[in-house]
């Protein structure tokens, strides 16, 4: 049974196996009319794998799977007999910023009221969705969440936020999953069990929409493949039949050459142990709670040294690099040296964050004034969000020269909140870059980017790392995303326990 406002004629009627079907819909995002026409019915029994590069319109056209982009031509149908509304979950990026933007409206609300609050719990976040019987604990313990259940949601690292919102999608009990880019955040260790997971799930009847742009995450039960492109849908069928490595995008310019085509901040200094640190913290400790985050670290960033941080999900990395962005307020309760300052000695936010340049995934959360792709470039000057302050001349030609280099252009007039998360990454990449910082900080820098944009951020990274006195500090959960130009790393670990090493000596 189809609904009421979706009927056809019965020569039109589809198979008793179609679950949900688009019929030459054109969908809307902010003010603009994406993919005319494009039609897709998922039936039971199959697994859909969505591809394309970024920007082509794939987490658009997931969500109108849910009705949470809107339809303008054409139409949406459910089949009821197989597939009721509440039975369609999806997960993404976006799931991940609206979740964080309600709890912050609800701490601001009863900020004005006069209460002290640190923010939504995980199981409060988690109670919310309500379970189907025997639902709960199995999820719980799958996904190892019960440590978690007293942490406010927002100290999550991006993994195990990720993981929470996979949790509170499976606690609808749904038939049909639409995870976009699941396995961004996650080390190597939770991606192999989410896959594990969602293989299991899938051959227990759960029906999966997968979007990636990694083919190495590609499930072993996903049957079906549509990729899209140039604004439309390029393919569509069996997974057997299609290869799914062509973006349908033109072959990218040379990264490197356009990443180097004019010097930034000089050229790097060499290493030296004799040199006064950028960046110095002693016994440095961040608890949350009983649970402690950080457990008292000794670590100098030096001038010519760049830092690759590692370590699973939970370690702390994202917590340790936000006592050096001056975004935690813990920073104050350790003793931190930044750019021979110490830490709560008279200097101000602004004078500390003028020095360093920021990518990241909780960034990219907060960032959501509605400026033009080219403003938020220029809002890298001067380290806000939003853009609040005229840019001179110089400012607004080096702005458009990064985005050039990294093949942004045609973001410049769009706003950032109409972008998708991919091209949302690269114009905030553009943003940290701009100034030249003394230090540069790249947390996962691409997560959600599609081969071509990881190949052109790699490249700047190593370019920068190996050729200007910018330092590089840069975390990855992909050895195959490490920068050759990284000098040193330190190590995370989740029970506390770290250590440095040279990553071109035996110096430990």
């Amino acid at each position: 049974m189809w609904p009421a406002d979706a009927s056809v004629d019965p020569a039109e009627s589809m198979s008793g196996d179609d679950l949900i079907r688009l019929e030459k819909v054109t969908l809307r995002v902010g003010g603009r009319w994406i993919l005319p026409e494009t039609s897709w019915t998922i039936r039971r029994g199959q697994n859909w794998l969505v591809t394309g590069a970024n920007g082509s319109g794939k987490t658009s056209l997931t969500a109108a799977l849910t009705g949470e982009v809107p339809v303008v031509a054409g139409r949406r149908r459910v089949n009821l007999d197989n597939l009721c509304e509440k039975q369609i979950a999806r997960l993404s990026f976006e799931t991940h910023l609206q979740s964080i933007a309600r709890d912050e409206a609800r701490d601001e609300a009863r900020g004005f009221a006069g209460i002290a609050d640190v923010g939504l719990i995980v199981r409060s976040f988690l109670e919310g969705a309500g379970s189907a019987s025997g639902v709960w604990d199995a999820t719980m313990a799958c996904m190892e969440l019960f440590p978690l259940m007293d942490q406010p949601l927002r100290s999550l690292s991006t993994g195990e936020m990720r993981r929470i919102l996979l949790a509170r999608a499976l606690l609808r009990a749904p038939r049909l999953l639409i995870l976009d880019e699941p396995f961004d955040g996650l080390d190597p260790s939770g991606r192999r069990q989410l896959a594990d997971m969602m293989t299991a799930l899938a051959r227990d009847g759960l029906q999966i929409v997968l979007v990636t742009h990694r083919q190495d995450e590609i499930l072993p039960v996903m049957t079906h493949c549509l990729a899209l492109g140039e604004n439309r849908v390029l393919r569509q069928g069996a997974l057997a039949t299609l290869s799914v490595g062509d973006s349908g995008r033109k072959h990218p310019r040379q990264a490197l050459t356009a990443v180097s085509s004019r010097p930034l901040n000089g050229n790097p200094p060499a290493p030296s142990q004799d040199a006064a640190p950028m960046i110095r913290m002693v016994n440095a400790s961040v608890t949350y709670g009983k649970r402690r985050v950080l457990d008292r670290i000794d670590w100098c960033v030096r001038p010519g040294e760049n830092w690759l941080v590692s370590g699973p999900n939970g370690a702390g990395k994202s917590t340790l690099l936000r006592l050096i962005s001056a975004d935690h307020l813990q920073a104050y309760a350790n003793d931190i040296d930044l750019f021979g300052c110490k830490r709560g000695t008279g200097e101000s936010i602004w004078e500390i964050k003028q020095r360093i340049g920021l990518v990241s995934c909780e960034f990219q959360v907060r960032y959501r004034q509605p400026v033009s792709g080219y403003e938020a470039v220029l809002s890298g000057f001067f380290d806000s969000v939003g853009l609040f302050r005229l840019a001179g001349k110089k400012q607004r030609q080096r702005a458009r020269d990064w985005m050039k280099r990294l093949e942004i252009e045609h973001l410049a007039d769009i706003p950032i909140n109409h972008m998708s998360s991919g091209q949302r990454r690269m114009v905030l990449i553009a943003r940290a870059v701009v100034k030249d910082p003394d230090v540069l900080i790249l947390d996962e820098p691409c997560q959600g980017l599609d081969a071509d944009n990881r190949k052109r951020v790699l490249a700047m990274a190593a370019f920068i790392g190996a050729e200007s006195s910018t330092n590089l500090i840069f975390t990855t959960h992909h050895v195959d995303e490490y920068p050759a130009c990284m000098t040193h790393e330190l190590r995370l670990e989740k029970e506390g326990a770290w250590h440095t090493r040279c990553l071109h000596s035996d110096e430990t």
